[in-house]
């Protein structure tokens, strides 16, 4: 039986991918058995249990990208879990480690290297996160998300382009998800800043709601949970508008939109291209690395997606650019055929057939 230990932490977008390569590595193998490696007040505690799998939490803590006292704490910490992630792999006759970023994955993947187990990482942004980059020397293959992450990788031929593992969602055609949400035939936007949400997002859409209601357009709009009191105060009563701090039947939602509103995560923007919607993306800008304007440059040079930097999000210029996308056909259809080009619906599959075939592990 082969026995796979995968870290992943921090964000929704480095566990969802870890617990789809999992889901795909029981599919494809007959005898399997998966635990997760986590942080101790880590969100993966309650991700990974919610969806059926064991996550052991380690005593690992980040290292901050600013001058702190905390920082002198890290190199103990970082030993500290290195040798309890070791003991781990030992007490569960891990064979294979997956790494799917989040600082646990730096411990978690030197720890294998230690252990002589074999490394595969995931790596979601366009800017490789810092664990990647540290723990990349030693793994087998790196399986990249966004193609331009390969040049800020010093090794990097055991890149393999396949873009990212999301989790299982259904098209559903746009007529019919409209009917469902209670939405007639028409233009439909949704806005959304991140499973938070976002303020400057918000306060920026909360100005030109009337003006797209005005045009007849219908608005899907996930608040986040800091500002959606207020929002539903004021627009709760609107027709043609659905208001919500966060959208469990998310694939629903995309398949009844026309436009995305977003931030820039690696796995949203994967979503909205596997959806084939053009986009409206405005990056968040104190993401390490400044990863989500990467990632969001990567998806505009395609045609894609027009990136608004928060520094010049307006109102009016936010309307616009809805307005511009939304009423030229030739534009639309044009954006819409590059963001399917963007989209990989296979990733999962491939990256675990490439890992079962580089391991010599046979089905």
């Amino acid at each position: 039986m082969l026995r796979v230990a995968i870290a992943a932490g921090g964000t929704g977008g480095h566990i969802f991918p870890g617990i789809a390569i999992a889901r795909e590595l029981q599919d494809q193998l007959k005898s399997c058995e998966i635990i997760f490696i986590g942080s101790k007040d880590g969100i993966e505690n309650k991700i990974v249990s919610e969806n059926g799998y064991t996550c052991i939490p380690t005593d690992v803590h980040k290292l901050y990208r600013y001058l702190t006292l905390k920082n002198l704490l890290f190199p103990y910490y970082m030993i500290k879990s290195i040798v309890e992630t070791r003991k781990i792999y030992r007490e569960n006759l891990i064979s294979l480690f997956v790494g799917c970023g989040g600082f646990v994955t730096g411990t978690a993947g030197y720890a294998a290297h230690l252990q002589k187990i074999p490394i595969f990482l995931q790596e979601q942004n366009s800017y490789p996160g810092l664990s990647t980059r540290f723990i990349a020397p030693y793994a087998k293959r790196i399986y990249l998300g966004n193609h331009v992450a390969i040049d800020y990788l010093k090794k990097n031929d055991n890149c393999l382009y396949t873009g990212n593992p999301i989790r299982q969602l259904n098209l559903t055609p746009r007529k019919v998800a409209q009917t469902e949400l209670g939405f007639k035939d028409s233009k439909t936007l949704f806005i959304y800043g991140g499973s938070l949400g976002s303020t400057p997002i918000n306060n920026a859409v909360l100005k030109i709601i009337e003006s797209l209601l005005e045009k007849d357009y219908q608005i899907i709009f996930q608040t986040g949970k800091r500002d959606h009191s207020k929002i539903i105060e004021k627009y709760g009563n609107q027709r043609n508008m659905i208001i919500k701090p966060f959208f469990n039947d998310i694939d629903l939602v995309y398949s009844a939109s026309d436009l995305v509103v977003c931030r820039a995560g690696a796995i949203s923007l994967s979503e909205v291209a596997y959806f084939r919607i053009p986009a409206i993306i405005i990056p968040f800008p104190w993401a390490a690395g400044d990863h989500q304007v990467k990632n969001a440059e990567s998806f505009a040079q395609n045609g894609a997606a027009v990136m608004i930097e928060e520094k010049d999000l307006t109102p009016e210029i936010l309307l616009t650019n809805i307005e511009n996308i939304l009423n030229n056909t030739q534009q639309y259809e044009i954006m819409a055929h590059a963001m399917k080009s963007l989209a990989k619906p296979e990733a999962t599959q491939h990256i675990v057939s490439d890992i079962l075939m580089t391991a010599g592990i046979e089905c």
